[in-house]
């Protein structure tokens, strides 16, 4: 994900607010401010700064999806998941879960074992054919069949209950680390290969792949056309939205332009997927997901 433009507005707001604090210090006797003294506001700005500090933090790191039931859990989990710079989306069920990650992209599920509307392992076994981020199981039991049915089913890893802080931190950096090791791997590869077309990275060429794997064509993509394959490549089986396209590929912020990708996705997709098998799915009024297919 393109997060560098988000980082820097985080950085220039937070350099506003520590002018600001500067600007309290100095100028307390005459500065209107609609609180009871000046340290009161000081105090508060500090409080902002430390709150945008963590929200920075979280954007580095990445986001984690916690499928549980248990809210008091849940909220326990999460906070101290946050203090420890991961961003928490918070899925009471199943159903809640699959509708979070169509509307955002996931670099981490954390998943009970067991949920009121669906068993977390048949959750992970359905969700297998619409991502690829790691699964990350919570479960009640250390029985080995259990364990061996979820790692079976889709699972990264499996976590027992009780479990440190500091061991679950430590499994989640695993996963997430592997995952994108894995895919920058690929993409450091001068020439790879799809189901139906090949790109060369370092020389920004694509061909069309016939049923036998071989070189049929070579694909005239426009500069635009390349940019999105190449972002959908990297993100294969996450959610992109619409504005986070945008701004990878345009650098800019998207001011609600949707057509403007609508229209170029279009063009893309009529290219590379001769098929019609689906590979840039339409998650309608959000993004798009990419499979290869």
């Amino acid at each position: 994900m393109c997060t560098n433009g988000r980082n820097r507005a985080w950085a220039v707001l937070l350099k506003k607010i520590e002018k600001d604090i500067i600007y309290d210090r100095k100028h307390s006797s005459s500065a209107v401010i609609p609180f009871r003294s000046s340290e009161e506001k000081t105090r508060h700005k500090r409080k902002e700064l430390l709150r945008f500090s963590r929200e920075g933090m979280k954007l580095a790191k990445g986001k984690i999806l916690l499928v549980e039931e248990d809210k008091k859990l849940s909220a326990t989990v999460k906070a101290q998941l946050e203090k420890n710079a991961w961003q928490v989306i918070w899925a009471a069920s199943a159903r809640e879960a699959e509708h979070r990650m169509r509307r955002e992209a996931m670099d981490l599920i954390l998943l009970d074992t067991d949920l009121p509307d669906e068993s977390g392992v048949e959750f992970c076994k359905r969700i297998r054919k619409i991502t690829f981020v790691p699964v990350v199981f919570l479960g009640n039991t250390s029985d080995g069949d259990r364990i061996a049915e979820a790692l079976n089913n889709g699972g990264d890893d499996y976590v027992a209950r009780p479990v440190e802080l500091k061991v679950l931190l430590a499994r989640i950096e695993s996963n997430v680390r592997r995952c994108r090791t894995y895919q920058k791997g690929r993409l450091n590869g001068r020439i790879l290969a799809f189901c139906q077309f090949r790109i060369d990275l370092s020389r920004h060429m694509v061909w069309k792949m016939d049923d036998s794997g071989k070189r049929r064509e070579r694909l005239h993509l426009s500069p635009i056309e390349y940019k999105l394959l190449e972002l959908f490549i990297s993100n294969m089986g996450k959610l992109l939205t619409y504005g986070e396209i945008y701004q990878c590929v345009w650098k800019t912020d998207d001011l609600g332009d949707v057509r403007t990708v609508m229209v170029h996705v279009s063009n893309l997709r009529k290219k590379v997927d001769g098929k019609d098998s689906g590979m840039i799915q339409t998650v309608r009024g959000i993004g798009y997901v990419f499979y290869d297919r």
